[in-house]
């Protein structure tokens, strides 16, 4: 019976997943076609992924309940207090952050839509992978700090090892379910972090004529050799609008600045079904070529063309270079593919092992977490706290120099994301030691420096 009762969490959380990845999984199949090249047989394997991981993302609270089904009593114990004190921090945080921003944001909402509550919902849905991504390293370590100086508190944690497990063992559970809340951030920033950050900046932004017409865009694609020129381009919430006012450039590929075909089109509508563009009341100009008589331009009411490109990529500003915008399946196939300079290459190459790293930084301030909030003498922990959240704060310091060091090759692109992981690891680790030996850090420091002398 113990075992039904405490399984019973993880089947609704089962049925809860599945309700949701049913729901969420077709909608970014159909957002993929409108963004990503080509049809979705030959999307790249990067991009594929995408739907996988926002079901495993749907799924992550069920293993979490499973886990703790098949926990002891004390682990059990452990992984409640953790993960209660964890989502309070996580809800606090992101209530704060999304209150914050609506009231800058209150007034660009009422002068832009017509109807604002329902735009700031939609939109603040929108931004929730990207302020999860901000957050929750750091309500990982507020929830780790909250919930095992409370449980010192009350002696508690003293009560527990003396059941004979080891700190460390003793905290399995909280890794455990941070290892799980990583998994999450992860995904977070493979893709939604960054959409959601794209998306923010074409909503907020000017992107609007006095008369309420988008504004005129150039988009340049160096895979198709094409410039688009588009006076009054769909918006960005409905892509699949005509654009009015089109005119393609097409180069040769290969010799760059050599035009050979022009487009001139009244509008031009992308078809989703078969990935084609029709262009209405187009003229289409045949380039002259030396010794050869021009030819005239051909005229059409509709025309039909399979260019590559999609309204998604050519309205996103993604496109324009800005990191924080690329998901990083687009970052990996940018520097796959070897286009741009070298300096932006670099750029975006040490972006992507950034990602990385900041996944693992999760767990790593949960492990800076735990000694820093864990003392075996009469007196108080906030000294330890403070010392953790402090390192945390210099955590976001040393994640903007070391990859500006990366950026310009100073050092290897990997080792600029990873060495902010390694200081915390060390520190984590002498903090560790410190406190399995039940001394304070200032004794610790002393003793060192004696055997040193």
């Amino acid at each position: 019976m113990s075992y039904i009762r405490n399984s019973l969490p993880a089947v609704i959380l089962f049925i809860l997943g599945t309700l949701l990845a049913l729901y969420l999984v077709p909608i970014e199949l159909e957002q993929m076609k409108w963004e990503v090249p080509g049809m979705p047989e030959s999307y790249p394997i990067e991009q594929k992924f995408r739907p996988i991981l926002l079901g495993l993302l749907c799924y992550l609270p069920f293993v979490g309940a499973l886990m703790y089904a098949f926990m002891g009593t004390m682990d059990r114990y452990m992984t409640r207090n953790f993960v209660s004190y964890f989502l309070m921090c996580t809800m606090i945080m992101l209530l704060i952050y999304i209150l914050a921003d609506f009231t800058d944001n209150m007034e660009r909402f009422r002068s832009r839509f017509d109807d604002p509550v329902v735009q700031a919902l939609h939109f603040y849905g929108t931004q929730l992978p990207m302020f999860l991504y901000q957050i929750l390293p750091y309500t990982l370590l507020m929830g780790t700090l909250w919930c095992l100086s409370k449980l010192c508190g009350g002696s508690e944690i003293t009560g527990m090892l003396q059941s004979g497990r080891s700190l460390l063992r003793l905290c399995l559970p909280i890794f455990l379910m941070a290892s799980l809340v990583s998994l999450a951030y992860g995904i977070c920033g493979f893709h939604w972090a960054p959409s959601g950050s794209m998306y923010r900046e074409i909503v907020m932004k000017k992107n609007k004529n006095p008369d309420g017409t988008p504004k005129s865009i150039v988009y340049r694609s160096d895979a198709t050799s094409r410039i688009w020129r588009i006076k009054h381009p769909a918006l960005i919430t409905s892509p699949g609008d005509p654009m009015i006012g089109v005119s393609i450039d097409q180069f040769d590929p290969q010799k760059r600045g050599k035009l050979l075909k022009q487009y001139r089109a009244a509008r031009a509508t992308w078809n989703k079904e078969d990935s084609t563009w029709t262009m209405e009341n187009v003229y289409v100009r045949e380039m002259a070529v030396p010794g050869v008589r021009p030819k005239d331009d051909i005229f059409a009411r509709t025309l039909t063309m399979d260019f590559a490109e999609k309204p998604y990529q050519i309205i996103s500003p993604s496109q324009s270079g800005r990191i924080d915008s690329m998901g990083t399946s687009a970052l990996y196939e940018y520097i796959s593919s070897g286009a741009g300079s070298r300096e932006d290459r670099s750029k975006k190459r040490t972006e992507w092992h950034v990602r990385i790293a900041r996944i693992f930084s999760c767990m790593v301030l949960v492990l800076l977490a735990i000694p820093s909030s864990v003392t075996f003498q009469r007196r108080g922990t906030m000294k330890g706290i403070g010392i953790a959240v402090l390192l945390a704060a210099l955590m976001l310091f040393f994640y903007r120099v070391f990859p500006s060091l990366g950026e310009v090759r100073i050092i290897q692109a990997w080792l600029s994301a990873w060495i902010t992981n390694f200081i915390y690891i060390a520190i984590a680790i002498y903090l560790f030691r410190v406190n399995l030996a039940h001394r304070s850090f200032k004794e610790w420091l002393k003793a060192k420096l004696k055997r040193e002398l």
